[in-house]
């Protein structure tokens, strides 16, 4: 394949690192998109995030295939739930993925290819009640990233999306300690509970994602549009 560029929004450590690296081991030309590393920007600030994808762009070429990564709601027991943490959920994923899908869309229209791979998450299918605010930004960028496919495809543009369940980040660590808080109960206990939904008792790693991604990016996934794939090992029963 030839070697494309690559823009990978929210970089810098997790998912979006393992997807950096992974994409770069097969010889892509990568860009990072994050408040700490790479191309520095909050991507929040709309007109920042254009300048940000102009700066990638004027480097290392049109974008082929941007993958978004950055934000996460943070989580907490329902105790802490009010209408100011639901607005913050959607600042800290939505708009984020919003804006830099936004910026890339028309450059990709215009040359007649790209692909971009939203990484969501399965609390967007399935409500936590220690993770609405972010389960109702994933639920909204799954509704995105349906659309988009539709209007985009036959501009040469697929939007393919990926849920993940649990993945071992410090957000997994996050959701432990929410998870404990609301139950009631130790974070080993907590642990002990999330696990046992998972294949094999194992939380998955930011590389096993990367590699889902980096299919999801290729060739061989060219029928997939206007859909999110559920990569959570089948521990969530959901169609």
């Amino acid at each position: 394949m030839t070697p494309r560029h690559v823009v990978i929004a929210g970089g810098s450590r997790g998912i979006g690192a393992a997807c950096a690296a992974r994409f770069a081991a097969a010889g892509d030309r990568v860009s990072v998109l994050s408040r700490s590393e790479g191309i520095r920007v909050d991507l929040r600030e709309a007109g920042a995030v254009a300048a940000a994808l102009q700066q990638a762009e004027a480097a290392q070429g049109p974008t082929d295939v941007l993958v978004c990564t950055a934000g996460a709601a943070r989580q907490a027991p329902t105790s802490a739930l009010d209408a100011a943490a639901l607005r913050e959920g959607m600042e800290a994923k939505y708009f984020p993925y919003a804006n830099i899908i936004m910026a890339a869309l028309p450059g990709m229209a215009a040359r007649g290819r790209g692909v971009i791979v939203p990484v969501i998450g399965m609390g967007g299918k399935v409500a936590s009640p220690t993770h609405l605010p972010g389960g109702a930004a994933n639920a909204a960028l799954m509704l995105l990233t349906s659309g988009l496919g539709h209007a985009y495809a036959a501009s040469g543009i697929r939007v393919v999306g990926v849920n993940p369940g649990p993945v071992a980040t410090a957000r997994f660590d996050q959701l432990l300690a929410a998870r404990a808080a609301q139950d009631g109960i130790s974070a080993e206990a907590a642990r002990s509970a999330v696990t046992a939904g998972l294949p094999a008792g194992a939380v998955p790693t930011p590389e096993q994602l990367a590699e889902i991604v980096h299919f999801l990016a290729g060739d061989g996934a060219v029928m997939l549009n206007g859909t999110v794939i559920a990569a959570d090992g089948g521990a969530v029963p959901v169609i």
